[in-house]
């Protein structure tokens, strides 16, 4: 049998809800909506971690941003990791890329054949000027290629990710009334969403990254919401729409280009985004966080033709995915045995629409280094390490660090994540269960000192100020109603 073609395609900062095809009346997608029609929307997909490059780089290796040694941006994967464009190149495809690659520490002209990916590479902004180049880049390979190998092509955009250009260049400036101009009338303007306030007794990594004053990650742009009307709130969401609007017409030039080659029959195409955007929610701006408006995405699996078996037009709300499922979902497409130390499950049997009788009862998320996530079908538990100030290189887990404070919310009666549930007794046990949970996955990692000296760097500013909030907090064990750190059993402590 006549192996498929793959065809990936990636958003940058892309929420889950944020498609006219799920019923969002503020943007318009048609070309993602016609991926929707042709294929199996999976709605419960997530990130592994809520920022690019270690979302990016656990796409391309298969395992957790602990493991890879990209934890955060400007990290460097481990170097004897193998990613999927030499796994892809040494087993029988042509694995070729345009677009965006955001892999710290690995070329990506020494692992895929590089049809676009700038003179300099590209790294965070500037969709304005690569987002259509990598289309034309996408579309010269799709109308040029004549090899006898069957081919992967990953076609990685930086849009909606330049809502992060808009939010930076109003730093020290006021957003325009655009209302007031005669540009937009009022009612165009997206609303607020009903979770724009936030859960005061959030984790301190939350605190010390993105709220308090001197916030590890983009304070200036903090301090500038300080001083934003609900009205500029509503006029940066508007302009994430726009956003993606723009990454959505790219999108339609490649899939009209693909509908009129060869390959439109024997081309699975996978399209999703590596984390998402708050957009207000929780009173928040871009990514970072466990929120779902980051760390749920879009993901949907379709084909053009018929030659591959796609179950079109489903809407999986069941399944938990990952972006941890990437590596053997392509590995199971194309015939090849993973490299060891993958994780995930091959989303194979569900694009088909087969009924699958055992799957995976939860989800596993990292963010920020010291942040972890489990989310089920109905509860999200988010919890944080303390710094071990012996070994701050080691990635942490419950064996040589404290537990911090934790949240957890019912995602089916509280979808929006307003209500912590922490404090309530009644939820003690479904928090244990859930921690032991991240205990179990822990202990299925394979975790590397961080020794890269720019790594190390930044982990140690971001450990001291952690470590420094936490002893001006100076919890005690009595004080457990606020979220008292954990501390492990000392047989667990390393």
């Amino acid at each position: 049998m006549k192996k498929p073609n793959l065809l990936f395609i990636s958003t940058d900062q892309q929420s889950f809800h944020a498609l006219s095809a799920y019923g969002n009346p503020y943007v318009k997608t048609p070309n993602m909506d016609r991926l929707c029609r042709e294929g199996v929307s999976f709605m419960r997909c997530y990130s592994t971690d809520p920022v690019c490059t270690p979302a990016r780089t656990t796409w391309m290796t298969g395992r957790y941003s602990s493991e890879t040694g990209v934890a955060f941006n400007d990290a460097v994967l481990h170097e004897h990791i193998p990613d999927l464009g030499t796994i892809l190149n040494s087993n029988g495809y042509y694995a070729a890329h345009s677009g965006k690659w955001h892999v710290d520490g690995r070329d990506v002209r020494q692992s895929f054949h590089t049809v676009y990916n700038g003179k300099r590479d590209i790294l965070a902004g500037g969709a304005e000027f690569y987002d259509n180049t990598i289309t034309h880049g996408a579309i010269d390979f799709l109308t040029s290629y004549e090899g006898e190998q069957p081919f992967y092509l990953q076609v990685n955009y930086l849009n909606p990710h330049d809502i992060c250009e808009y939010l930076h260049s109003h730093e020290f400036k006021d957003i325009p009334d655009l209302v007031s101009l005669g540009m937009l009338r009022e009612d165009e303007l997206p609303p607020l969403p009903d979770n724009f306030h936030y859960d005061q007794n959030e984790t301190v990594l939350q605190r010390v990254c993105r709220r308090e004053k001197g916030a590890l990650i983009h304070d200036k742009i903090r301090i500038a919401t300080e001083k934003w009307t609900e009205v500029q709130w509503r006029y940066y969401i508007w302009h994430y729409y726009r956003f993606i609007e723009k990454v959505d017409r790219e999108i339609g030039n490649l899939l009209n280009v693909l509908e009129q080659t060869p390959y439109k029959d024997n081309t699975l195409i996978l399209f999703t985004s590596d984390h998402g955007e708050a957009c207000a929610s929780h009173r928040m701006f871009q990514k970072f966080t466990l929120y779902e408006e980051s760390v749920r995405v879009p993901y949907v699996a379709a084909c053009l033709g018929n030659g591959i078996q796609v179950a079109k037009g489903t809407v999986d709300h069941k399944h938990l995915i990952s972006g941890i499922d990437y590596v053997r979902t392509i590995c199971d497409y194309a015939g090849i045995e993973p490299p060891a130390g993958v994780h995930g499950r091959s989303l194979k049997p569900l694009i088909e629409g087969q009924q699958v009788t055992e799957w995976r009862d939860s989800v596993y998320i990292e963010s920020n280094y010291y942040g972890r996530a489990i989310v089920t079908d109905r509860y999200k538990y988010i919890m944080e390490y303390t710094p071990n100030e012996q070994n701050r290189n080691l990635p942490p887990n419950s064996k040589r660090n404290q537990r911090g404070l934790v949240q957890l919310f019912d995602l089916a009666e509280d979808p929006g994540e307003t209500k912590n549930l922490a404090t309530d007794p009644a939820y003690e046990g479904i928090i244990s269960q859930l921690q032991a949970e991240i205990s179990f996955m822990e202990s299925s990692l394979v975790q590397e000192p961080i020794t890269h000296p720019q790594a190390v760097a930044i982990l140690e500013q971001w450990s001291d100020a952690i470590a420094s909030y936490w002893r001006r907090m100076k919890l005690s064990d009595g004080q457990k109603e606020t979220g008292a750190p954990f501390k492990p059993d000392e047989g667990e402590q390393e």
